[in-house]
């Protein structure tokens, strides 16, 4: 049976290194957007900073997303042809 998202994203955060210092980034990014969300207006330079670290924050989850398509690749049986 295969692993459902959750479960290899934990399995990958406590195997991977490089995932796991890519979801700590993610986290870290996803709580200074937060920080920026909760001002009710944003400076230019505070709006360029939040839309900054948006694109820094999926550009991680792309790598995140990539590293598991990996895993699942080198990790699932082949399935037999009919």
């Amino acid at each position: 049976m295969e692993e459902t998202e959750a479960q290899l994203f934990a399995r990958l955060r406590e195997e991977n290194p490089e995932f796991q210092r890519l979801a700590e980034k993610h986290r870290e990014f996803d709580l200074k957007i937060s920080e920026l969300d909760r001002i009710y207006y944003l400076t230019s330079e505070q709006e360029r900073k939040r839309k900054e670290l948006q694109k820094l924050k999926l550009t991680i989850k792309d790598q995140m997303h990539a590293i598991m398509r990996q895993y699942r690749r080198n990790h699932t049986p082949a399935t037999s042809q009919k």
